[in-house]
């Protein structure tokens, strides 16, 4: 699953450069703080996201990685909303799917944020 997660953010970061900053190591990723989403006190702020780690953390640190992943899920539907793109999410058995735009589907993931983010980097590439 790690692979996964560093694939889609190295997509976003490509993609959307203003929104993901390119990473300095393949897992290490700084997203832009967006004021809309939570409290900060410049808009150059930015929170790291390592995702390497995200794995490990969810066995010992379950409360920070929830609280990354929720940082990642708001930042995209923000961003949906600025784009004025719809988002929906459907739980199966098989983990949630995040469909944008009533057409871009996501995999099957763990986390609604992880199928949020892979649903968002399909609509960036479309």
């Amino acid at each position: 699953m790690s692979t996964t997660i560093q694939q889609l953010f190295h997509k976003w970061a490509t993609l959307a450069p203003d929104e993901c900053l390119s990473p300095e190591w393949d897992y290490k990723f700084k997203l832009r703080i967006l004021p809309d989403v939570e409290k900060s006190n410049s808009l150059t702020d930015n929170r790291q996201i390592i995702t390497e780690n995200l794995e490990t953390h969810k066995a010992y640190r379950r409360d920070f990685t929830i609280r990354l992943l929720n940082f990642v899920l708001l930042t995209i539907i923000y961003h949906c909303a600025a784009r004025q793109s719809s988002i929906s999410f459907n739980f199966t058995e098989l983990g949630t799917i995040a469909t944008i735009c009533n057409g871009l589907r996501s995999q099957p993931h763990r986390h609604p944020a992880l199928a949020a983010l892979d649903a968002y980097v399909q609509l960036l590439e479309f």
